[in-house]
């Protein structure tokens, strides 16, 4: 039993006191960056605590019993971030109550800027924008990548606009692409945005080869179920419709993506979000399973 005050309302009408009965607890990943990194392979880099905190500790052993490569930049007197996930399972609601720790600490200078050949894809997922924007100029990736969070789309002191020449993907869910203030100046600074709507599918801009901007919209995967779990949906559709590019050679240095390339690529997406809604645990599609699932037209 506990008691949780939260800094805002979560809906228009409150009634100023929720009463939530739960009938499970676990402990499990459920940050931007690990899935990101799970999901693509790669290795995470974020924020923990000092090794004597309680927090940081199981979230290092949690990242190693998946097989994440992992490091860490210790603040020191901070505990790592968590957050209070309540989710109602297969009705796809969920209420996240993040406590943040480390990530509202860091400075622009805690972070290497990433740098060198070795680096062909960089993510970055829900940093401050102004670390976001430092680390996103100053790599020499290939293809970078910015995941914000809703609290990156409300910053106003240091908007999305200003370092947004230096993404060339942008993935975010429709309630937080409608959330930004300067939306569509990002919209022709970026290459690519994606933008996932849940059970409304996608849509995807991007500039054409004649320098126009396209469009491309994409239902949700056809499911013959209820989902179990909503959560890590977006990490999977962004992952994979990243994956599709670099598998496909497309590179951000030509500016313009074929439209054939971008609908693959959604459509992968698409069918990797649906089939990470039958996982209750931290996971995503393998390629096959995309691949046999495209082939059926419906996750059965």
């Amino acid at each position: 039993y506990g008691v949780i005050e939260l800094n805002r309302v979560t809906r228009a009408r409150s009634t100023g006191r929720m009463t939530v009965r739960g009938i499970a607890w676990r402990d499990d990943l459920g940050g931007m960056g690990a899935g990101y990194a799970s999901a693509l392979q790669g290795r995470l880099t974020s924020a923990l605590g000092p090794e004597s905190d309680p927090k940081s500790r199981t979230i290092a052993e949690l990242l190693k019993s998946v097989g994440i490569a992992h490091r860490a930049v210790r603040i020191p007197n901070h505990t790592a971030d968590w957050t209070l996930l309540i989710t109602s399972g297969e009705f796809g609601d969920k209420l996240p109550i993040g406590f943040r720790g480390c990530h509202s600490a860091l400075s622009v200078d805690s972070l290497d800027s990433p740098s060198g050949d070795s680096w062909e894809t960089l993510v970055v997922a829900a940093l401050p924008n102004p670390i976001a924007g430092r680390l996103l100029e100053s790599s020499q990736a290939t293809l970078r990548v910015f995941a914000p969070a809703m609290r990156n789309m409300l910053d106003r002191n240091f908007p999305i606009s200003r370092f947004a020449r230096s993404i060339d993907v942008l993935c975010c869910n429709r309630n937080e692409w409608e959330t930004l203030e300067d939306r569509e100046e990002v919209a022709w600074r970026v290459s690519i945005l994606a933008i996932t709507d849940g059970p409304s599918g996608s849509t995807v801009r991007f500039t054409k080869p004649m320098g126009d901007a396209g469009f491309l919209q994409i239902p949700a995967f056809p499911r013959s179920r209820p989902p179990r779990d909503t959560n890590r949906a977006g990490e999977a559709y962004a992952s994979t419709f990243i994956r599709t590019l670099l598998d496909s050679h497309w590179r951000p240095s030509s500016g313009v993506v074929e439209p054939e390339l971008i609908r693959q690529a959604a459509l992968r997406a698409s069918a990797s979000a649906g089939l990470v809604l039958d996982r209750t645990d931290f996971g995503f599609p393998s390629a096959d399973e995309i691949d046999a699932a495209l082939r059926d037209g419906r996750i059965e």
